[in-house]
């Protein structure tokens, strides 16, 4: 019976001790419950901080208006196209309602300008400039395909063996670096006047898998069938949420003008091309891709003439004495453009991560996936758009952390009282 006496006064006591230790607990529940809504809200307004300042590209138009009185807007337009066969063929024009050509880009800037002038004219004069470009503004197009690259082979070495990649192909013209502030390990970027469309650019990625170097300026890159110089060797962002967007890919840049003389139009995988798969180890010659053209309507591909190519991105740096007016002048600048029924993705890159916007982006869940279903995104916007997601997760954060400090701020109070009471 001592025994059982001894084991039940253990058990009692450490009863007791345990009630005693939750009891302490209890007492600091609303400082632990403060201490988490603090570090939960520290945590999304870092996180929010963080990423912002990841995506230097959005906030250029803050960049271009850092000397100047007259803020600037930063606009994307994203049209969509029709590829005749597959992502190694370029996209073609399908009709104004829904695509965008170089004689839309020529209306648009020619509306563009007009704005810019009425508002603020350039040393008294108007219109683009000589060679078609804005003036007191700047802007860019591009669209984009894959394709199959390789090292040049010299003609003094016999039967050399080239290194091959499959790659990203970004074909743009005009002002690109004003909207993507590339760093570079050696070279630059394609001058914006094009005077040579058999140069490229190509990323770190692609120079060391092509030659194990990073100092390749001047080297030769055979591109459907013609060879193209390096002129310089891009680094594209490296974080994770750009790593998802895939921007570690192998890639090159081009000029427009250069994938619409060269670009196939059938796809090079299927063709027996230098995208083929060959046994025997060597390069396949490339198969020379063949002229034709496109209806509108329905895409058939004829034999004649070269198709007409869609552009897949237009962006712009607009001024805007007005808030918001760039915003306008952009949607009513666009051939075929409607705000009740947009057949087109407008978007205002400058304040884009700001609260409102991350809301309309994620909420109601499914609206925006079903805007953007149809379009091809260039690696840049998918970034854009995988961050706007983490920061509507960051937010959260913040306002979980907001409702845990009011419940513990308001626990606190009712202790206190309470013990005032006693």
């Amino acid at each position: 019976m001592s025994f059982y006496r001894d084991v039940k006064r253990y058990a009692i006591d450490k009863y007791h001790v345990q009630m005693r230790r939750i009891r302490r607990i209890l007492r600091a529940a609303p400082f632990w419950v403060l201490a988490t809504g603090i570090a939960l809200t520290g945590f999304g307004i870092g996180r929010y901080a963080f990423l912002t300042s990841q995506r230097k590209d959005q906030d250029m138009a803050s960049y271009w208006g850092q000397d100047s009185d007259i803020p600037m807007r930063y606009m994307s337009v994203y049209a969509r196209g029709s590829r005749p066969a597959g992502s190694f063929t370029p996209p073609l024009y399908i009709n104004q309602k829904v695509s965008l050509n170089r004689s839309d880009i020529v209306q648009i800037r020619t509306s563009l300008q007009g704005f810019t002038d009425s508002a603020t004219p350039i040393g008294g004069k108007s219109g683009v400039d000589a060679n078609g470009r804005p003036r007191g503004w700047e802007d860019c197009f591009s669209s984009f395909l894959t394709a199959t690259v390789s090292t040049s082979t010299d003609a003094g070495i016999t039967n050399p063996r080239p290194v091959t990649s499959t790659v990203d192909v970004i074909a743009s013209e005009g002002n690109f670096t004003a909207f993507h502030p590339l760093s570079f390990m050696s070279g630059g970027f394609l001058p914006e006047i094009e005077e040579d469309n058999r140069q490229i650019v190509i990323n770190d990625v692609l120079a060391w898998k092509l030659y194990k170097s990073y100092e390749v300026v001047g080297n030769k890159i055979s591109l459907w069938g013609e060879n193209f110089t390096v002129i310089g060797v891009a680094v594209e962002p490296s974080d994770s949420i750009s790593r998802s967007a895939k921007t570690q890919q192998p890639r090159v840049y081009i000029y427009f003008s250069a994938m619409e003389a060269l670009a196939p139009l059938v796809d090079p995988e299927t063709a027996g091309s230098s995208g083929s798969q060959n046994t025997s180890g060597d390069l396949p010659s490339p198969t020379p891709a063949p002229a034709a053209s496109s209806d509108p309507s329905n895409n058939v591909v004829n034999t004649n003439v070269r198709p007409v190519f869609a552009i897949q991105c237009y962006e712009a740096m607009l001024t805007e004495v007005v808030k918001n007016v760039a915003k306008n002048d952009m949607a009513s600048s666009i051939p075929g453009y409607s705000p009740a029924d947009p057949y087109f993705y407008v978007i205002s890159n400058t304040g884009r991560y700001n609260v409102i916007y991350t809301w309309k982006y994620v909420i109601p869940i499914g609206k925006t996936a079903a805007l953007l279903d149809g379009y091809e995104f260039p690696y840049w916007e998918k970034t854009a758009q995988l961050t706007t997601m983490h920061l509507f997760a960051d937010e959260c954060f913040v306002i979980l952390g907001v409702i845990v400090m009011i419940s513990g701020g308001i626990m606190a109070a009712l202790r206190s009282r309470k013990m005032s009471r006693k």
